[in-house]
């Protein structure tokens, strides 16, 4: 099994280290940061929203 080191990786929204990852991106301890992961993953089913709008599961994929 291998374990993340999440000090080796910076929040994607304030560039703080990282402390948990949640709606698929890294964030820091900050309820704010987490809140814009949510929002910009769409909620814990967002991929699946997407799915069903016909969009790429993950955004931004040419592939989809």
């Amino acid at each position: 099994m291998m374990a993340i080191d999440f000090n080796d990786y910076k929040c994607q929204f304030c560039g703080r280290t990282s402390v948990n990852f949640v709606y698929a991106a890294f964030v820091c301890g900050d309820a704010e940061c987490v809140e814009k992961a949510r929002v910009e993953r769409g909620g814990p089913a967002g991929h699946m929203k997407r799915k069903a709008e016909g969009k790429p599961i993950i955004p931004g994929d040419p592939d989809g």
